[in-house]
């Protein structure tokens, strides 16, 4: 079932415009220095509205309901503050929040401390996104990534429902840092269905930071960066609390739980501890038609964390083991050229399939173990030490659908038969290939401050990282990978405007089937922010940016079983470099929020893969797409738009839209896999009370996704497909039981169970994207007051 979207948008708009002001004001100040801060993000929880501090730090947010609001405020950088402030009388009420930029926080009455320092990878000046926890529970017990792909200039590339991997202007894998717990996570990042390593439940704070990082991150943060940060830590208070959840997910009949335990000020010293679980199971997904056969899955995750010391000296000690069995769609793997063909050619799955939890080959099983040490000492008023040491392991093992033909031993032909099978049997439940990659990272850096308007902040980090391969998949071989780096950064702030600037250096050495190699690049940042009244805000920025080629990219050479296809590497490709620049305008006026971003990042030397359809190869495990990774010069392009208008106190109207362009300039043609136009609009509605629960909401939204027209004719094995549309229903709020609140929440994607294809799944060759999903979610909070 189908309706027009332009039936859809009037709907979505067809409410009556009452502008109305009830207004609060409020200032943001840093506690180490009592200064105003510039750029802070104020946001009223439950609802769509929020405001942006000026150079006094002063913020107004305009149309709010209600005898009190719950306000949120945060800051790269700095602690995120959570406070409830009361709205009545016609005089402004003045809001002192002391946002602090130490780790620790500080204890101020009535606020409540619910985050910590953010992503330091992001600069004053660059777009970037924050992930609240209300945004986080939409759709935890889901894919992590899903919590990613409603922010603006973010794409989702998928292989099936349960592996996702975000893409930020058209950038992803090595091109990305993902940062857990202060420490870049460090996995098989390369695979194109190697989704993050991070259980859904865990974080309670993500910042997705547009544009080239690699200041403060080092190499492959040439797109952005996205840090993952669990529930803060204090030890500023004492007392246990805990939260369990659990969601529900109608399509593959899917189920989560996940919860977690502190106690603070054990002994009364200034020590405190949590620990984190959750598990997840989902069986076959459907598409709208049929059961995608063997994509089901199951993941468990725990983690542990303990804080000592205060805010002049501090420690901090975080573990954490994820696994999860992938199961990869049984349709993806054919056994010869004319199936592969016909497969394609019919679109849709010759073989039909029967729900089931069971997940066979092929499938992939992954454990991720992470220790992080973090550590922290105050060498003068304005002078901050921090010390960090990570140690990971990534242990991934992909099983094959297909085996070589195994011939039976013994003269009689009914035993030799048995052998054979007992022989074959035993080889497919042994991995095709194994691979163990443990990386050791450390980094000290030095925080300062010079005078009353310079921050800033030098350091230097390393890394040694050992893959060892198994298997008789060649895909990644063994190696050695070391890295050194060091890097200043600066920021100067004014009264209405500020400037920061950053430098590194890197250099990586690399050792795999006996070559070595080594690579070194310069990574850069210029930008500036300034506000040229108090409603409009410009900010721009210029970065350099580099990465050496990913092993698989030097030395692939077999079938890559988790996107169904044989890849096939270049061990002369040459460091990638790229130049990139953006361009933001706010503008936050009364009851309207509009932002829009322009960036372009010229390459050197762009990886990339692309499909050889004229020849397929053939494999005594079947066939399989060929793909081939070659480098141009490039050039990625494009805008980002939001915006959000407050009709009423209770009702907003909000759209948000993504372009990319890239282009391959040695070529003269469109870049392969670049994400395709999208377009969201959708109406909120927030109500104190009803029926009896609180900060309750209703969320109706429309995605329009165009079909990808920027593409060369045959170089793919299919066309892109066509676009398509998609409505969402979101529905949440606070049940109070006694003294608890009990979050609820119940969303459905896909309502109308529309039929489609992403041009960024893998499986868009074979299948369908999965139909509607019903969400339904609990959260209960629990132990002593926060």
């Amino acid at each position: 079932m189908t309706i027009p979207l332009s039936l859809l948008l009037s709907l979505l708009l067809s409410f009556p415009v009452v502008m109305v002001d009830p207004h609060l004001h409020g200032v943001v100040l840093d506690h180490s220095t009592h200064r105003p801060l510039q750029g802070a993000t104020v946001r009223v929880l439950g609802t769509r509205l929020g405001a942006i501090t000026d150079a006094g730090g002063e913020f107004h947010v305009h149309d709010l309901r209600g005898d009190s609001v719950t306000l949120e405020v945060s800051m790269v950088g700095f602690t995120t503050q959570r406070l409830r402030v009361p709205t009545r009388g016609e005089a402004d009420v003045v809001v002192d929040l002391l946002p602090q930029s130490m780790e620790q926080g500080v204890y101020v009455p009535t606020v409540t401390v619910i985050g910590h320092s953010s992503s330091t990878a992001a600069m004053p000046s660059q777009p970037t996104t924050v992930l609240s926890m209300e945004e986080l529970d939409a759709t935890r017990g889901s894919t992590f990534s899903d919590a990613l792909e409603n922010v603006t200039g973010v794409a989702v590339m998928r292989t099936g429902p349960s592996i996702a991997k975000p893409m930020i202007h058209g950038m992803s894998g090595t091109r990305l840092v993902l940062t857990q717990a202060g420490v870049a996570q460090e996995g098989q990042q390369w695979g194109e269905e190697h989704g993050p390593e991070i259980d859904p439940f865990l974080p309670a704070r993500v910042t997705i930071v547009k544009g080239a990082s690699g200041v403060r991150l080092g190499p492959n943060a040439m797109g952005g960066a996205i840090s993952v940060d669990p529930e803060p830590l204090t030890t500023l208070t004492s007392g246990w609390r805990g939260e369990a959840s659990s969601n529900l997910f109608s399509n593959a009949l899917h189920g989560a739980v996940g919860g977690w335990l502190e106690r603070t000020r054990l002994f009364d010293e200034d020590v405190s501890v949590r620990v984190h679980a959750s598990a997840r199971r989902a069986g076959d997904a459907s598409t709208p038609d049929e059961v995608l056969g063997n994509t089901g899955f199951s993941a468990w995750s725990g983690a542990a964390q303990l804080t000592a010391g205060d805010q002049d000296l501090g420690l901090s000690v975080y573990g954490s083991h994820f696994a999860t069995t992938l199961g990869i769609y049984a349709g993806s793997h054919l056994g010869n050229a004319a199936d592969l063909q016909r497969a394609i050619e019919r679109g849709r799955p010759s073989t039909t399939y029967d729900f089931t939890y069971a997940i066979g080959n092929p499938r992939q099983e992954i454990g991720h173990t992470l220790l992080s040490l973090q550590g922290h000492a105050t060498l003068a008023p304005q002078t901050r030490l921090k010390v960090s040491y990570g140690w990971q392991q990534n242990d991934r093992s992909e099983f094959d659908k297909h085996n070589a033909r195994i011939i039976g031993r013994g003269t009689d032909p009914v035993e030799r038969a048995r052998d054979s099978i007992a022989r074959l049997q035993r080889s497919l439940a042994t991995p095709a290939m194994n691979l163990l990659l443990t990386t050791y990272t450390a980094a000290a850096e030095v925080e300062h401050q010079l005078g009353s308007s310079i921050q800033g902040s030098a350091g230097v980090s390393g890394l040694r990282q050992v893959n060892d391969r198994s298997g008789r998949v060649f895909l990644v071989p063994d190696f050695l990978a070391l890295g050194a780096g060091a890097w200043l950064y600066e920021n100067y702030v004014a009264e209405d405007w500020s400037v920061n600037a950053g430098l590194r250096y890197d250099r990586r050495w690399l050792e795999a089937l006996q070559q070595q190699k080594i690579y070194e690049g310069v990574s850069g940042s210029v930008g500036a922010m300034v506000d040229v009244t108090s409603d409009l805000r410009v900010q721009g920025n210029l970065g350099l940016a580099w990465r050496p080629p990913a092993v698989n990219e030097l030395y692939s050479n077999d079938v890559h079983h988790g996107v169904a296809r044989f890849e096939i590497g270049d061990s002369l490709l040459q460091a990638e470099r790229s130049t990139g620049a953006d361009l933001t305008v706010r503008w936050a006026a009364p009851s309207v929020e509009i932002e829009a971003t322009a960036y372009g990042t010229w390459f050197s030397n762009y990886i990339f893969s692309v499909p050889d359809p004229d020849h397929p190869t053939i494999t005594i495990r079947g066939v399989f797409p060929t793909f081939r990774f070659r480098q141009t010069q490039a050039m990625i392009s494009g805008v980002d738009l939001s915006a959000t208008v407050s009709v009423t106190s209770e009702v907003s109207i909000y759209g948000k839209g993504a372009l990319v362009r890239g282009w391959d300039q040695v070529r003269a043609e469109p870049l392969f896999m670049m994400p395709a136009d999208r377009l969201r609009l959708g109406t909120h509605v927030h109500l104190d009370d009803v029926l009896g629960m609180h900060e309750s909401y209703v969320d109706v939204s429309v995605v329009g996704v165009r079909h990808q027209d920027q593409f060369v004719p045959g170089q793919d094995y299919v066309d892109p497909p066509p676009g398509y549309t998609l409505v969402d229903v979101a529905a949440g709020g606070i049940i109070l039981v006694q003294s608890t609140q009990i979050r609820w929440g119940v969303t459905v994607r896909n309502l109308l169970n529309t039929s489609y294809r992403d041009y960024l799944s893998r499986y868009r060759y074979f299948a369908d994207d999965p139909g509607r999903d019903i969400m339904i979610r609990f959260t209960v909070p629990f132990g002593d007051p926060p």
